[in-house]
């Protein structure tokens, strides 16, 4: 078996005290993770390092690393020390200051990573502290967000919500919109909240303002998604990934409301008698990049598009030749 540098430190039905509590921020992907850790590991709990629960789960690696993380902070998962010769550090002479390099890792966070020693809720109790004495984080503000979340926060929950201000610099009011939308979905899970800040601070949206207009459009979002559904007859089953990328473009980044999106529905039956969501996208994307965002103004374009038309024999030959690009972009989705 391939050295280990994990292992499992509850085994032989011992459990630890917090289970409870621990259990209450795990989300569905770390219980499948630690899940596939424990079937991997062998009779003394090691973890053999050739073992990937990315391949075997079909997950993110980034998802994987934050989730071992997050056991490692449970106390779940323990490292096993390595056996390769420590680097020789540098004596720097008395007095002098050492410029401490901060280890870039992976997080739950798309694209990007944090500069931290290790997943941004990882805090220890000192250091949750000093930071409360130097008033870099307020106490009012932890009960706030305590009050708002409906729940006590243990340690670890204190060091998810200060690591949001403290190393990716939210705004204490910002956390706060994030903790009061998590509890206006039902999702009471504080390393679901983190991965969903983390998702926030990817698209560059950490200040108050930015954070509350973000929730705003992606609550609007889910009316109008339900709302394409029933357009596309998809109401009474699940979308795919596809779909659901997709329905989130509109609504989201285009921002557009069901008037609109309705519209190019509309055109797509026309061109097309039957409804395609990859042609009412080229439709949408079209006329988003013509900067149209209202009803209206996609009402004005697509009148004048259409008088040109008539007038203008290049107005006709530009619209087919959009027809016939929109055919091939939908073949090479397909």
């Amino acid at each position: 078996m391939a050295k280990s540098a994990k292992k499992i430190k509850y085994r032989n039905s011992q459990l630890p005290e917090d289970l409870g509590a621990i259990l209450a921020n795990a989300d569905e992907s770390d219980l499948k993770i630690l899940i596939a850790l424990m079937m991997a590991a062998d009779e003394n709990g090691e973890i053999p390092e050739d073992f990937s629960v990315s391949t075997a789960l079909g997950v993110e690696k980034s998802d994987v690393a934050a989730s071992v993380k997050f056991w490692r902070g449970a106390g779940i998962i323990e490292g096993v020390k390595s056996s390769a010769p420590k680097q020789k550090i540098e004596q720097k002479p008395e007095g002098e200051q050492t410029e401490k390099k901060t280890a870039v890792v992976d997080t739950a966070h798309r694209d990007g990573a944090i500069e931290s020693a290790d997943t941004v809720s990882s805090y220890r109790s000192g250091e949750l502290a000093t930071l409360l004495e130097r008033r870099k984080i307020s106490t009012e503000f932890i009960d706030e967000a305590q009050r708002v979340f409906g729940k006590t926060f243990n340690s670890y929950d204190t060091g998810i919500v200060v690591g949001l201000i403290d190393r990716l610099g939210f705004e204490e009011e910002a956390v706060l919109a994030i903790l009061a939308y998590m509890t206006r979905i039902g999702k009471r899970g504080l390393r679901y909240t983190e991965k969903v800040a983390l998702g926030f601070y990817d698209d560059g949206y950490t200040t108050t303002k930015e954070v509350v207009e973000r929730i705003a459009v992606i609550e609007r979002s889910k009316d109008v998604i339900f709302k394409i559904k029933k357009l596309f007859g998809a109401e009474n089953r699940e979308l795919s990934r596809s779909e659901k990328a997709m329905f989130e473009k509109w609504t989201q980044k285009f921002e557009y409301d069901i008037d609109v999106i309705r519209m190019a529905y509309d055109i797509t039956i026309d061109i097309k008698h039957e409804p395609i969501p990859k042609y009412t996208g080229a439709i949408l994307e079209r006329w988003y990049n013509e900067g149209l965002r209202t009803a209206e103004a996609v009402a004005k374009y697509e009148a004048a598009k259409k008088e040109n038309k008539s007038n203008s024999d290049k107005s006709y030959i530009t619209d087919e030749f959009f027809d016939a690009s929109m055919e091939r972009s939908l073949r090479d989705l397909k």
